[in-house]
């Protein structure tokens, strides 16, 4: 497995660095009960229940248990033997008591994931159509120890999801954590599947390799956003980018003012952190506009000119993905936002 995927996964977890291939023949735990930590649909999209795996039967005969299921689990429990510090990492990790709380409210809150596994079917079916060579990942949830800086990890054709990041906004370990307002009202159930489309989507765009500017930022964010549209069908636009209703429409109204503010203080070529940190960086607002504003502005901007630059030009998704010519799709998308 690349060392990107490695890297993401919660240290707890991660006891190897392998992946698997996509077995989808149904299997039986240990204990000789059916495996409820595999759900399916028709098309066979499946989601592999890691968290199930662990939790669900407890400590007892985990060692065994995991050697069962092992094939199927590789990029958490790697491709040799399972040894005894390994099994013992993981007794820890799933006796903790805060873990324990996190398992049991993952099952109440997802008892069944079929429904994710038809919207995951179907935003990647339509992936594959528009992405030559693009295809289906293989899927696993997990309880990550509330990760709430990676809550979905994408690479090499794997995507992790974390469910204890999708509890809720109000969910009471969030507010115990610290976790800010700002991010924890992400963490929801409909922020699931534009969060797993986002870190496909990121993954197409090529990095660019001459001076990265505030616009490359902007652009490279509304690509994403705009990979997100196509495959999410009608997820709400909020969702997609994790603002409240009440901030896109901010955006809307004041969106002349943004950009009137990056083109009169030069901003759009700047290569500087404090550029980025004030369109681009994740927080509570947007410094220079009011607290009613969100962070990540410069993201909502990159987003309406590469609907406007879509809209004029006849591009397909992978071709506008491709281009890392950012002044030319400025250029070519005639963006001028009206008054707010």
């Amino acid at each position: 497995m690349n060392s990107r995927l490695a890297t993401l996964i919660f240290p707890a977890l991660l006891l190897f660095a392998a992946c698997t291939g996509n077995n989808t023949e149904k299997k039986t735990a240990s204990d000789g009960s059916d495996s409820s930590s595999f759900t399916n649909v028709e098309e066979g999209f499946r989601i592999r229940r890691y968290e199930q795996v662990l939790f669900g039967p407890g400590e007892a005969g985990l060692e065994k248990r995991l050697r069962a299921v092992a094939p199927d689990y590789a990029v958490f429990l790697g491709t040799g033997d399972i040894g005894d510090e390994e099994v013992n990492q993981l007794k820890l990790f799933i006796s903790d008591p805060q873990n324990k709380a996190s398992y049991e409210s993952v099952m109440q809150q997802y008892p069944d994931l079929g429904w994710l596994e038809k919207e995951l079917e179907q935003a990647f079916g339509i992936f594959e159509k528009e992405i030559p060579g693009g295809r289906k990942p293989l899927t696993y949830s997990y309880v990550s120890g509330y990760d709430f800086h990676l809550p979905v990890k994408y690479a090499d054709s794997v995507l992790i999801i974390a469910l204890d990041m999708y509890l809720g906004e109000d969910h009471e370990m969030y507010k115990k954590l610290g976790i800010p307002l700002y991010l924890s009202r992400r963490f929801t159930r409909d922020h699931i599947l534009p969060d797993v489309m986002k870190e496909a989507g990121m993954l197409l765009i090529p990095e660019k390799r001459s001076a990265y500017t505030l616009l490359d930022a902007m652009l490279e964010q509304g690509k994403t956003l705009y990979f997100t549209d196509v495959t999410t069908g009608n997820t709400e636009d909020q969702f997609k980018i994790g603002f409240t209703a009440a901030q896109l429409d901010w955006c809307v109204k004041n969106e002349r003012n943004l950009w009137q503010f990056i083109i009169e203080n030069e901003l759009l070529y700047k290569t500087d952190s404090k550029a980025m940190s004030m369109f681009m960086v994740d927080g509570p607002f947007t410094s220079s506009f009011s607290q009613e504003s969100p962070a990540r502005t410069g993201a909502w901007l990159g987003w309406q000119i590469v609907k406007a630059y879509m809209k004029k030009n006849n591009v397909s998704l992978k071709q506008l993905l491709d281009n890392v010519n950012s002044q030319e799709i400025l250029e070519k998308s005639g963006y001028k936002p009206g008054k707010g």
